[in-house]
């Protein structure tokens, strides 16, 4: 299954149903993390169902450690993609899909202090620091983003084209 096309799919199918209930663009958005290693014990477009959705971050975080047991090295690989779509009035205007981050998912949790909503990022370790991204200080954090840049400028792109079509002021 071509897990990349599902998820511009939805992203462009969100855009579409929703600018129809609108006059106003609408930038809709899916994604999710890939774990290539796991074959088919892991599903991008429904991972929060794999580890359960009405778990705690912690038991979130323990299901996908005990998934990924045995795992090592490139195993352990993570890609984070994102899907945007834009449309309006049911029409799709433009839409990308690009991987916006990659690390490995750790072998353990670093400990049980997990910030609320973001048990992946206690998992989610970049080597280069030797730390998951939850431990990473302001400035490391920020180079790690800068992964996303490239998807952003597209979006800039695209926006620009659609207010100069339409005779908008750059």
């Amino acid at each position: 299954m071509d897990f990349t096309y599902l998820e511009i799919k939805n992203a462009e199918k969100k855009a579409r149903e929703i600018s129809k209930l609108t006059d106003w663009y609408v930038l809709a958005s899916d994604g999710g993390v890939d774990i290539p290693g796991l074959g088919r014990k892991w599903d991008i477009l429904r991972n929060q169902r794999i580890v359960g959705e009405n778990k705690t971050d912690i038991e979130k975080a323990e299901r996908l450690l005990s998934l990924m047991k045995g795992l090592k090295g490139e195993k352990r690989k993570a890609i984070y993609r994102l899907a945007l779509a834009l449309a309006k009035n049911g029409n799709l205007i433009w839409s990308i899909e690009q991987i916006i981050d990659k690390g490995y998912i750790t072998e353990k949790l670093p400990d049980r202090a997990i910030p609320e909503y973001r048990w992946m990022g206690h998992l989610w370790y970049y080597p280069q620091y030797q730390r998951v991204f939850n431990k990473l200080n302001e400035k490391e954090k920020e180079k790690t983003r800068k992964q996303a840049v490239e998807i952003t400028k597209n979006l800039r792109i695209a926006i620009k084209k659609i207010y100069l079509s339409e005779g908008v002021a750059s």
